[in-house]
């Protein structure tokens, strides 16, 4: 909410956390897929969910990568805090989620 917040009002609300209005989005619908799973217990919104958080996380991970490399192209300084994203932290989180839906996937008809 702190991100759609910032991203409307096209500032900061907390330093550490950037305001983008579609990142911020994406969060919500993340939480309320993983919100559905936890509240009905239900496998499918727990490997879609984690199937999303990792592609968002790999998304903001590369453009972490791609703004350190233009930095360092063009001799810019360059601050590691203004590119860390909420998505990057929980990478790890989703893993452990997506080698089960691998498993799973392998036994699934063609």
């Amino acid at each position: 909410m702190i991100e759609v917040i910032g991203g409307i009002r096209c500032e900061r609300i907390i330093p550490i956390i950037p305001g983008d209005l579609f990142g911020g989005f994406v969060l919500i619908v993340i939480s309320a897929i993983f919100l559905r799973g936890l509240t009905y217990e239900l496998k499918p919104f727990f490997c879609f969910g984690s199937l999303m958080l990792a592609v968002f996380g790999i998304l903001y991970t590369l453009v972490l990568i791609a703004s350190y490399l233009d930095a360092l192209i063009v001799g810019e300084d360059w601050n590691i805090i203004n590119y860390l994203r909420i998505e990057i932290f929980l990478l790890p989180l989703s893993i452990p989620s997506l080698v089960e839906l691998n498993r799973e996937r392998k036994y699934l008809p063609p």
